[in-house]
């Protein structure tokens, strides 16, 4: 070996975590079958506008409202998102996708949650019925609507409970018909893992004549923003279409507010500012719940999973016991570390829950296990407290605005 100089690069070293990916999202939508490249009910995984023409999907008579969805959801995310996708006969509806099968005791979306392995932290759906497709309005949408979305509720919290992968789902207002009044409030609803969108980026009685709404741009700024940011963001700028409508009026002139005061997601524009951006995001149930925003849901959702794997490192672990039965201190302070370290790392450090930089013990976190607790007995190890500190979000700013008082 020739004289020289020898330098390795060390790893390991900074303590760096795994960035999970929050934003992977699953679409259920209606759908033509094409060829052998894009079969229905059968999940795929993609991650660009290449991958979707890789399967054939192009804006044809079938398949218009899917790759319009894919389309806007990619200008909106980025090119590189992952995405997983599954299509459904356009004689199905969308309550279908989530109703449970007698004979396998699944639902339909189950396949692509199953497929995608947990990954999936939202779904949302795309409806494009065939022409024989009769709407029954009620409170102004389609009927099938809140059927939807009361299965969809159901799905997230036995899907959470059996697979601790805790999901949303983002569903069109299908077929709204532009009355505000009559349209039902959501505020007096209960499905905090579900929300409801109005309003496209075409409009109703256009070449396409859409009934649906853009949950594609609802999905795609999901996709990219960290799980305590809303998606109205403002500092995050304006969203990536250049037309947005509420039937066939221009979402700036339609009372958006009215739709914002019932509980729907839908786009606006803000003085001085160029674009569009979405009122704010709440889910569909009372303001009185934890979670009726998403950026709540987002964020507990992602302590649950992080709590999870943390946890389940201490499953059928032998531990020791003080002589009641109840677990050592020490070896409850290691589990407490264990939890908050890692929901410390990866959410406090970057950014998506508050504390007191002030206090070197404020992680954001808390893990508490229960000390009194008869391990020996039960076999089971109880934690009293795990709670996080969520971050506020400035929804109204009061300023009280005059001139400097004249002083003698």
């Amino acid at each position: 070996m020739l004289p020289g100089i020898n330098i390795e690069f060390q790893n390991g070293q900074l303590g760096q975590v795994v960035d999970l990916p929050d934003g992977i999202s699953g679409l259920l939508a209606s759908a033509v079958a094409i060829g052998t490249t894009f079969l229905l009910n059968t999940p795929y995984q993609i991650k660009s506008m290449v991958d979707v023409a890789a399967l054939g999907i192009i804006p044809d008579v079938n398949n218009y409202k899917l790759y319009k969805t894919l389309k806007e959801f990619y200008a909106e995310a980025g090119e590189g998102t992952e995405l997983w996708l599954m299509g459904f006969a356009k004689t199905t509806k969308v309550s279908d996708w989530f109703t449970l099968d007698a004979g396998t005791g699944k639902a339909p979306a189950e396949k692509l949650l199953d497929a995608a392995n947990g990954k999936l932290k939202f779904l949302f759906t795309a409806f494009s019925p065939s022409a024989g497709y009769v709407v029954t309005l009620d409170d102004s949408i389609d009927s099938d609507v809140m059927v939807a979305v009361n299965l969809a509720q159901i799905l997230g919290e036995s899907y959470t409970a059996k697979k601790y992968a805790p999901f949303f789902t983002i569903i069109e207002g299908y077929a709204f018909d532009g009355n505000k009044v009559a349209l039902g409030d959501l505020s007096a609803a209960s499905f905090n893992c579900a929300m409801i969108v109005l309003g496209d980026t075409e409009t109703r009685t256009g070449v396409t004549a859409s009934k649906g709404a853009a949950v594609g741009i609802v999905a795609g700024r999901f996709a990219k923003i960290q799980v305590h940011v809303n998606i109205g963001k403002v500092r995050d700028g304006a969203l990536s279409n250049l037309t947005a409508f509420i039937l066939d009026t221009p979402a700036e002139s339609y009372d958006v507010e009215a739709l914002h005061d019932k509980g729907y997601v839908t786009m606006r524009q803000h003085t001085g500012k160029s674009g569009y951006f979405f009122t704010d995001d709440p889910l569909a149930c009372e303001i009185a719940d934890d979670y009726h925003y998403a950026n709540r849901r987002r964020v507990i959702d992602k302590a649950l999973r992080l709590a999870y794997a943390s946890l389940l490192e201490f499953l059928l672990d032998d531990n020791t016991v003080n002589n009641d039965g109840t677990i050592s201190p020490i070896y409850a302070k290691s589990i407490e570390n264990e939890v908050e370290s890692l929901i410390f790392n990866q959410m406090t450090a970057n950014g998506e829950l508050s504390f007191d930089p002030s206090d070197s013990k404020d992680r954001g976190v808390i893990c508490k296990v229960d000390l009194t607790h008869n391990v020996t007995s039960t076999s089971k190890l109880k934690i009293a407290k795990l709670q996080v500190k969520t971050k506020g979000t400035n929804r109204w700013i009061d300023v009280p605005l005059g001139f400097v008082p004249v002083t003698a």
